[in-house]
């Protein structure tokens, strides 16, 4: 059986460059790992509170081989495609299948994936950041299934990436070292969550945050160029 491990933390940090760090865009949603067996899968939480039955649409059991383990986000999209923490939480602290049932229409949740810890029983916690993400964003290309994406990123470019992210209504990024292992459950300066103060958020008066973004590309599908939007809901 896999470990129910506990997900690694970042700490605050100010916008910077290097070409050290991998960036990606800080996903206002819920932290989740989920682990995929033989027998079943498994979604849970910072506290290891166990999510499997409230998102039963993200079951991955038959899409992933056993022995996997995924460190990632629950997310819910607006129709402008920017997360709504709002909403998730709503849909979050439901119990009832019932209920579950019906929020899956009203509250369609997408597992962003950012981390693979285990593959096909293959631990990888050791493993640099940069090779872990190389192949879970192979594994997400051959799993191509609607509730579950990848978390693309950008290496080097982070203020780039923060000031269009910020400038299209985002939370933020997260910067990673590409050469760091997962550390399960510690708070290392390896991962740093970049964001505003909430005095420091810039906006136009009577209107919405705005600043022009760089034209700085991050990929394709879900992220895109800076000059666009940075993450698009997938119908379904």
């Amino acid at each position: 059986m896999l470990p129910r491990l506990l997900p690694m933390l970042a700490v605050p940090a100010a916008p910077f460059d290097s070409p050290e760090y991998s960036f990606e865009l800080k996903w206002n949603g819920i932290r989740a790992l989920a682990a995929v067996e033989t027998e079943g899968w498994r979604l849970w939480g910072r506290e290891r509170a166990d999510y499997t039955a409230r998102y039963p649409e993200l079951e991955l059991r038959g899409r992933l081989p056993a022995g996997t383990l995924l460190d990632g986000e629950l997310v819910a999209f607006d129709a402008d495609g920017r997360p709504d923490l709002a909403r998730l939480l709503r849909r979050h602290g439901l119990t009832d299948p019932w209920r579950i049932h019906q929020a899956r229409h009203w509250c369609p949740v997408r597992y962003v994936l950012f981390d693979l810890l285990y593959h096909a029983g293959r631990c990888l916690v050791r493993e640099p950041l940069a090779r872990r993400r190389e192949v879970l964003a192979e594994v997400c290309k051959q799993l191509d299934a609607v509730g579950v994406q990848f978390s693309e990123g950008v290496v080097g470019q982070g203020r780039a990436l923060y000031a269009a992210a910020l400038a299209q209504g985002h939370e933020g990024v997260m910067a990673k070292h590409l050469a760091s292992t997962y550390r399960p459950g510690r708070r290392t300066q390896a991962w740093r969550k970049i964001k505003p103060k909430a005095e420091q958020r810039w906006a136009q008066p009577g209107g919405p945050s705005c600043l022009a973004a760089p034209a700085v590309s991050v990929g394709h599908g879900f992220v895109g160029t800076l000059n666009g939007p940075l993450c698009q809901r997938r119908a379904g």
